[in-house]
C-alpha cells in the first residue's frame, strides 16, 4: 500500500504496528471498535493493511483496492 500511496503522491503517515506496544495498541483499538472491522473480527482475521482517513478506517484488499480508495476519497492533491 505504501508504494501505491507514494506513486500517487498521496501524503500519509506510516505507522509500523510492530515497532512497539504503543502503535500496536493504537491499531488494536481501531480493529476492536470500528464497525468496518466487524467482518474481520468475525472471521478471526487481522485486517491489515489499514488506511485511516479523517478517523475512518478502511481495510485495504490489495493495490487495486488502494488505488480505488485513493480516487473515491479524493486523496490525490491537485498540482498547484
Amino acid at each position: 500500500m505504501k508504494e501505491v500511496l507514494s506513486q500517487k503522491n498521496v501524503r500519509y503517515a506510516y505507522v509500523e504496528i510492530t515497532a512497539g506496544i504503543g502503535p500496536l495498541r493504537q491499531f488494536m483499538k481501531i480493529r476492536d471498535t470500528a464497525e468496518a472491522y466487524a467482518p474481520i473480527r468475525e472471521n478471526h482475521r487481522v485486517g491489515i493493511p489499514c488506511l485511516v482517513v479523517d478517523d475512518v478506517p478502511y481495510i485495504v484488499e490489495g493495490p487495486e483496492h488502494a488505488e480505488k480508495l485513493i480516487q473515491e476519497l479524493h486523496l490525490v492533491e491537485e498540482a498547484g
